[in-house]
């Protein structure tokens, strides 16, 4: 990420600052100004931009914002930056309580795309957006990009955890962890499935069918503890159903060959006993049949009666129809001729109102006239107040030339008090340098003092450790003298351990036998020897580990005594009296010096106040000038548009011209829509007039042909009824009869019946084996007997057959469970040792992502090292602790001192020490996440404060650390007030300070 442009308006002492790093993107830059100024203010305002929140935690957002501002004063800050080759722009504005408010305004949060798109619009999603661009949260941006003033040795110092978070987002080591949850879930999915494997196969074998059994009921309650034995009980269960099986099959057969015989011979009676009972129903049917012949023959005469009439249907139906056509159409003639005098009447009513009308007409077209004339002055809002509009004009115009005098009475009033002011800006910058250099002066003395104090405390540490050192010496001699006095008294005895040894070899020997050791022949053997006690033996071992442990005091305290010479050595000292009372003298200075500044910015303030009352008059006597022109505008335009309304209307008042505007309109329009009624009228009746007679010469020649077609028809008609011996009205009553076809269907169906049962008798006789019926219950009585059996053997044997079809598909399904389950076992050991080995259940304790983490931080570190130690002079060298309380995550930093050759925690050291520490490590990081292929993009690095603290050798170190940083296209931005750095630097933002504002620009 590298900054482009930053704009701060009323953010600290910022009231509107515009500053462009275009031209320092890949390049290194101080920030210099006096202490105050505001330069840490520059990266507060990067911080909050990117994350509503300032560069070192411990202050609130509310401490940044201008006190000069007022409540309508907005703070804001908007950054533009780059990252990965893509540019944004994020604004924000500061939350701030407005006086006599209880409820504070509310921040905002915009972030923009290169194009000027809005791409979020809310606090929450610029936060979340911001994190996904950066991939970086505000306490790892401060750690890495930015060392803040107090806060640089942060990253150095934070815990195991805190580092761990650190690293695993910086280089994406979260995968890992994902890697080992998801082994865990595939671990615990595999075992549940094995344990349902388990499940089913137990299920499967507990759905194996044939307990009515005696025998498989006894082999079902057996428990089986290996899939085998599961196996050999189902083939065995099979093998007793199969052999019942074939018992129902035999005894299947037999009762079959019985029962078809006894079918057989029942069927011959029943074949005959059926027909004789058919002869008997035909006979019955006959009869019937022969006492229903009279109402047949009724009906048939009635068919043919309605068939000879049907012939005459269509010429009946005409006529009928003709003689309702011609009363109809008679009757529309008469109401006809009705209507038509109605119309001549009506027409002749309309002429006479025409002829009036017209009389009128003159005078309406001149009212037209006039009306249209004076409508634009109708309904015109201008036009209903303009006397009362002239009136407040010229009112107006004479309360602002009374104001504007009184203005100017003000303006020249003001003009005399800023010619009389005594302020000077040049006097005002001149004590403002005092002051800076004043305050130097003091930050100066108090360094010196407090160089003094600690060179006085390494003074008093000094002759601590030479005492202690002496005293120690003395010890030693005491307990060595004492030691040699204790091995003088008893220097004839031997060790217990030594007397082992003696005694072995004692028993080896024997009189006139070479020695084992030296093959000298014993001559006698060695008398009994006395050993050191237990209490001696362990006096000369407390002996010996007090000296050790003087011995290790000593050395200890030696090489402390070494460092302290190296501290003290070549250190010009200075008297703390008079340092302390030249301190006193300056800070005498200091306090008289603000009094005066403080005076000279009240009488600045007092300007700026007679300046600003001065700009808002004039600005209202421009306002007021204005006013006037557009009064005298308007009055203008006013007066006349009166005269023109005057002339044209003849009226002088608007209410008047505008009643009788009205009344003449609604006459106008009454008068219109009279002539449209009337012209309407004579249109509407003319074309009723012309329809009536169209359709009356229709129904005139419609009458005419059907009194033709009646003269045809009436004496054909009236021929036929005397044949029939009817009348019309009869006739058609017989045509409407719906029942004629159900009557022919009757005589149809009765003949057609009558042949049939003659028939059927004559066949049946001639079948007949007897002529009465056969006795059957004696065969149906055992047909029922062997028809029950044969059902239940073939229940048995469905039920057996289906028991061993499911046997067979349950015993397919176990063994395919059993492969499956065995198949899964391997790769189940497998997952399992590839689960504890990722989650660091092993000898080492180490999990994948921990394994990962501490190789970065070792890299981390080897590359941090190899800029301290050429700082360092080769003394400190950062190295992670191994620890066993630190084994949980094994992140923590510690210090391994080549002085003293032993570790130590990395808060020993002093201030320009953890500085060094603190920067190596922040550019190795940096360097590191370069190296690693898609690691986030770190283009720039901020740093505040802590050159100071550096001897000007270690600065040199550090400075050309930082040069070689920003040639490989880094953006390097420091602020510190150490002279030697503006001297090497050619980009230097200066932050000058004027009262409480403060301005920025890059010399």
């Amino acid at each position: 990420m590298k900054p482009i442009q930053i704009r701060m308006q009323y953010f600290g002492p910022f009231e509107n600052q515009t500053i462009d790093f275009d031209d320092v993107s890949d390049s290194m830059f101080l920030i210099s100004g006096r202490t105050g100024s505001g330069k840490t203010m520059i990266f507060d305002a990067i911080t909050y931009a990117l994350y509503g929140t300032l560069s070192t935690s411990d202050r609130a957002e509310g401490s940044v914002r201008s006190q000069f501002a007022t409540d309508d004063d907005i703070s804001s800050i908007r950054l533009s930056f780059e990252i990965r080759g893509r540019r944004y722009t994020i604004e924000r504005t500061l939350s701030y309580q407005k006086a006599g408010r209880k409820t504070p305004v509310p921040p905002k949060a915009v972030l923009y795309d290169a194009d000027g798109e809005v791409l979020e619009g809310s606090i929450n999603g610029v936060k979340s957006m911001i994190l996904e661009i950066l991939q970086l949260n505000a306490d790892q941006f401060r750690q890495i990009l930015i060392l803040p003033q107090g806060e640089f040795k942060r990253l150095l110092t934070s815990s195991s955890e805190q580092k761990q978070e650190i690293l695993r987002t910086l280089f994406r080591t979260e995968r890992f962890v994902k890697f080992e949850h998801k082994l865990n879930e595939l671990k615990k999915e595999k075992l549940k499935g094995s344990e349902m494997v388990e499940t089913k196969i137990a299920e499967r074998f507990n759905t194996i069918t044939g307990e009515e059994h005696p025998e498989v009921a006894e082999l079902l309650e057996v428990k089986f503890p290996t899939f085998t034995k599961r196996m050999e009980t189902i083939d065995k269960i099979q093998a007793i159903i199969g052999k019942r099986k074939t018992e129902v099959d035999q005894a299947l057969g037999t009762n079959k060959e019985r029962l078809d015989t006894l079918k057989g011979l029942l069927k011959q009676k029943e074949e005959n006993n059926t027909r004789i009972e058919e002869v008997e129903k035909v006979r019955t049917s006959l009869a019937s049949l022969e006492s229903d012949a009279s109402r047949i023959q009724s009906l048939e005469a009635e068919i043919e009666s309605y068939r000879a009439v049907k012939e005459m249907e269509y010429k009946l139906r005409t006529e009928s129809n003709a003689e309702m056509h011609r009363s109809r159409t008679e009757s529309e003639l008469a109401e006809l001729k009705t209507q038509s005098s109605g119309i001549e009447s009506a027409l002749e009513e309309l002429d006479k109102k025409r002829e009036a009308l017209q009389e009128k007409d003159d005078f309406y077209r001149r009212a037209e006239t006039w009306l249209n004339r004076t409508e634009r002055f109708m309904h015109n809002e201008e036009m209903e107040n303009i006397n009362e509009t002239i009136v407040s004009l010229k009112a107006r115009k004479s309360e602002i030339n009374e104001e504007n005098d009184g203005i100017s009475i003000e303006l020249e009033t003001i003009g005399e008090n800023l010619g009389s002011d005594r302020w000077n800006r040049e006097q005002s910058e001149r004590m403002n340098q005092e002051r800076y250099v004043i305050d130097n002066e003091i930050s100066a003395l108090e360094q010196a003092i407090s160089t003094e104090h600690e060179l006085g405390q390494y003074d008093a540490e000094h002759a601590a450790l030479t005492a202690d050192i002496e005293e120690i010496d003395r010890q030693h001699a005491r307990i060595e003298s004492e030691r040699q006095a204790k091995r003088d008294a008893l220097k004839s005895l031997y060790s217990a351990e030594d007397g082992a040894h003696i005694e072995h070899l004692i028993g080896h020997l024997e009189v006139g036998t070479p020695c084992p050791v030296c093959q000298q022949t014993v001559q006698t053997l060695p008398k009994a020897h006395t050993y050191l006690s237990e209490a001696d033996e362990a006096a000369f071992k407390a002996f010996e580990a007090d000296l050790e442990a003087l011995s290790a005091d000593r050395g200890s305290k030696v090489r402390r005594l070494d460092v302290v010479d190296a501290l003290l050595d070549d250190k010009v000292r200075q008297n703390m009296d008079a340092l302390n009372a030249l301190l006193e003298t300056f800070r005498r200075q200091q306090l008289n010096l603000k009094r005066r500044i403080e005076a000279e910015k009240q009488r600045f303030e007092a300007r700026q106040q007679l300046e600003r009352q001065q700009s808002e008059l004039n600005r209202k006597l421009n306002d007021n000038r204005l006013e006037e022109n557009n009064i005298d505008h308007a009055l203008s335009h006013a007066e006349s548009l009166l005269s023109e309304f005057k002339s044209q209307t003849s009226y002088d008042d608007y209410r008047t011209f505008a009643e009788m505007h009205h009344k003449c309109q609604r006459s106008l329009e009454d008068y219109k829509a009279q002539v449209k009624e009337n012209e309407q009228g004579h249109l509407e009746y003319r074309e009723q007039k012309s329809r009536l007679e169209e359709k009356q010469s229709y129904l005139q020649k419609q009458l005419d042909e059907v009194t033709g077609q009646l003269r045809t028809l009436s004496p054909e008609i009236d021929a036929f009824a005397d044949r029939m011996k009817s009348d019309r009205e009869q006739m058609l009553t017989l045509l409407e009869r719906s029942d004629i076809h159900s009557m022919e269907q009757t005589v149809k169906e009765h003949h057609s019946q009558k042949a049939l049962l003659e028939t059927r008798q004559h066949a049946l006789e001639e079948t007949l084996e007897t002529e009465s019926l056969q006795d059957t219950t004696g065969e149906q009585k055992e047909i029922e007997q062997l028809t029950a059996h044969s059902e239940t053997l073939t229940n048995q044997k469905a039920r057996l057959e289906a028991q061993l079809e499911h046997n067979s598909r349950t015993e397919d399904a176990i063994r395919k469970l059993i492969a499956d389950y065995e198949a899964a076992l391997g790769e189940i050991q497998s997952l399992i040792e590839l689960v504890d080995a990722v989650s660091g259940r092993n000898e080492q304790k180490v999990s994948l992502e921990r394994y990962v983490l501490t190789y970065y931080l070792d890299r981390i570190l080897e590359i941090a090292n190899t800029r301290l130690l050429e700082m360092t002079n080769h003394r400190y060298e950062l190295r992670r602790s191994t620890n066993r309380s630190n084994r949980k995550t094994g992140l923590d930093i510690e210090v391994f001192d080549f002085y003293n050759n032993r570790s130590r925690h990395i808060t020993s050291l002093s201030g320009g020490e953890s500085f060094q520490a603190a920067l190596t490590l922040a550019l190795a990081m940096n360097e590191a996440l370069q190296q690693e292929s898609g690691g986030i993009s770190l283009d720039t690095m901020l740093i505040d404060e802590g050159f100071g603290t550096l001897d000007p050798e270690t600065l040199d170190m550090a400075v050309n650390t930082l040069i070689e940083l920003q040639t490989s296209g880094k953006m390097v931005g420091i602020i510190s007030h150490v002279e030697e750095l503006k001297e090497r630097m050619e980009n230097i933002l200066e932050v000058s300070a004027v009262n409480e504002r403060s301005t920025a620009r890059f010399k």
